[in-house]
């Protein structure tokens, strides 16, 4: 069998221009152990183009070329990017041209009179073997700097983000703790609130019980009546304004859009802010134009938009004060402006006037009053109505200016006439069942509702709620939700898997009225789902309707 091909000689080029040298450097060449392919250049420019256009392993260059020296093409092939090694061939006695040949970079020095074919192999393989490792050891080294080059960059990306991430996570720590600070602002504001009204409730109840039912005492007895009646009304406007910013956060609040009058919204929330006027003893000025301008909107939220504006500018003006009301029409556009005397607005404030807790900060609310949440909702409200609300003011001490900005009427038609509503009878007698384990809300709701002519009992946890309704047999039972033993919506569910109570009208009475809240109690049978208070006239109304009637259902 022919042996396998052994690795391919290596390649050397000897630059020459002694015939008889090169033969002799040749002959060698052929005597060597290991075979070497030679080719022969027999000039320095010879030399040069084959060394620098032609791959060679190695090179033998001859000590002193004509006029020239191989040194000086050891230098010119460097020059050129030369990399493969070069051995100089000179005289045993040319020391200078030895040094002069290491220090430009050859590979070695030969002798030639003391040259044989195994030294001369030798000589060519060891220094064709140290320049590929050379060469290794500079691409190695290369990628190594690469590769920590990359990292480094890597490393500098990383400490970037890690600086950016630093930084972004204490700014939303700081903005994390305006918040709560604004927050438990707003909280100790709140509970200001909401101890306002109890006062004068408790005063009031305090006068009742004292009064007799003289004559005299009658008049004593209507004004604390009345009293409380305004209170616990500003109580539930407070809750109110809550639960609508909440539902529009959570985009749960549906406009009722209609053609509606300018000057009706106006009339509306005039009507609703005067009892803070005439308390604070303001001066208003209105200006609307004479011409009728129409709108298509919400006319409860409108009204609400701009109840919210002037109870913002009575709350926040001294009394005896200023207040401007503006109406015009600006090309598609409505814009009122409610202008005051009041405290005005610092600079830092007029960023987040229209925040969740923006008026918690920066004026002084609880000193004027209102919870801060009013222009929050305002502003909420007139952008579902595709509008704008801005604030502008010159600062402390000098007044503010509230603009709204509200899209005409586009192409609406006409309502259509309203007939005039007529005051609907009063109920007829009902056996009422009032549950809740509020045991005032319970007895109060039911005295009311016998002093209006209704038979009323009362229970206080579910299963008592789920006794009495099937011993009593009512028209209604009022239930509130979060009772002992059985929810409210375990004894409707109950009460309706009773046959003997199919005509029974099930109300749900709760503090949660959010449109989920509204689900549950339908999905568990209840016919009505009303907000705590309830007044009495609502429940009136419902008392009236067919489905409330003895065995109606």
């Amino acid at each position: 069998m022919p042996s396998p091909a052994g690795p391919s000689p290596l390649r050397v080029l000897l630059v020459e221009t002694d015939e008889v040298d090169a033969s002799r450097i040749r002959e060698l060449v052929e005597r060597s152990p290991v075979r070497l392919g030679v080719d022969w250049a027999r000039s320095f420019d010879a030399g040069f183009n084959r060394m620098t256009s032609s791959r060679y392993d190695a090179h033998l260059v001859a000590a002193r070329l004509d006029e020239r020296s191989g040194v000086d093409l050891l230098r010119a092939y460097h020059a050129a990017g030369g990399g493969a090694p070069v051995l100089l061939l000179g005289g045993l006695h040319e020391r200078a041209l030895d040094l002069a040949a290491m220090e430009s970079g050859a590979a070695g020095y030969l002798v030639r009179d003391c040259l044989d074919p195994d030294l001369l192999e030798r000589t060519i393989r060891y220094a064709v073997e140290t320049r590929r490792q050379e060469v290794a050891l500079r691409q190695a080294r290369e990628e190594l700097q690469e590769r920590v080059e990359e990292r480094s960059a890597s490393l500098e990306t990383m400490n970037a983000a890690l600086a950016a991430e630093v930084a972004e996570r204490r700014r939303a720590e700081q903005k994390l703790r305006e918040v709560d600070r604004r927050k438990n602002e707003f909280l100790a504001t709140l509970a200001h609130e909401l101890r306002n009204p109890l006062a004068p409730i408790s005063h009031a109840t305090e006068i009742l019980a004292r009064l007799s039912d003289g004559e005299d005492d009658r008049s004593r007895t209507a004004e604390a009546r009345k009293v409380i009646e305004r209170q616990v009304t500003h109580l539930v406007r407070l809750v109110d304004d809550l639960l609508d910013l909440s539902r529009i956060s959570h985009g749960k609040v549906g406009l009722k859009p209609e053609r509606v009058a300018l000057s009706t919204v106006v009339e509306s929330a005039l009507e609703a802010a005067r009892p803070l006027f005439l308390t604070q003893r303001h001066s208003l000025a209105v200006d609307v134009p004479e011409a009728p301008v129409h709108l298509h909107g919400d006319p409860v939220r409108l009204t609400q938009i701009l109840t919210n504006l002037l109870s913002n500018a009575a709350w926040y003006t001294d009394p005896g004060g200023c207040v401007r009301l503006e109406a015009s029409r600006e090309d598609d556009a409505v814009v009122v402006r409610v202008v005051d005397s009041g405290v005005g607005i610092p600079a830092a404030a007029l960023a987040h006037i229209f925040t969740m807790f923006g008026q918690a900060t920066g004026t002084p609310a609880v000193d004027h009053g209102g919870l801060g949440i009013g222009l929050a909702l305002a502003r909420q409200l007139t952008e579902l109505h595709g509008g704008r609300l801005t604030a502008a003011s010159e600062g402390p001490g000098k007044g503010s200016t509230f603009t709204l900005r509200l899209p005409l009427e586009a192409g609406t038609p006409a309502p259509a006439e309203v007939p005039v509503s007529v005051p609907a009878p009063p109920a007829p007698p009902r056996r009422v069942l009032v549950v809740d384990d509020n045991v005032d809300a319970a007895r109060t709701l039911a005295e009311l509702l016998a002093l209006d002519g209704h038979e009323a009992h009362v229970a206080h946890d579910g299963p008592t709620a789920v006794e009495s309704a099937r011993r009593l047999r009512p028209d209604v039972a009022i239930l509130d939700i979060g009772l002992p033993g059985y929810s409210g919506f375990e004894v409707a569910r109950r009460l309706r898997e009773d046959p003997a109570l199919s005509g029974l009208c099930l109300v749900a009475l709760s503090g949660w009225v959010q449109a989920e809240d509204l689900d549950r109690s339908r999905e568990a049978g209840f016919d009505h789902h009303l907000a705590k208070p309830v007044d009495v006239e609502t429940l009136e109304r419902l008392f009236s309707r067919p489905g409330a009637a003895p065995g109606a259902r």
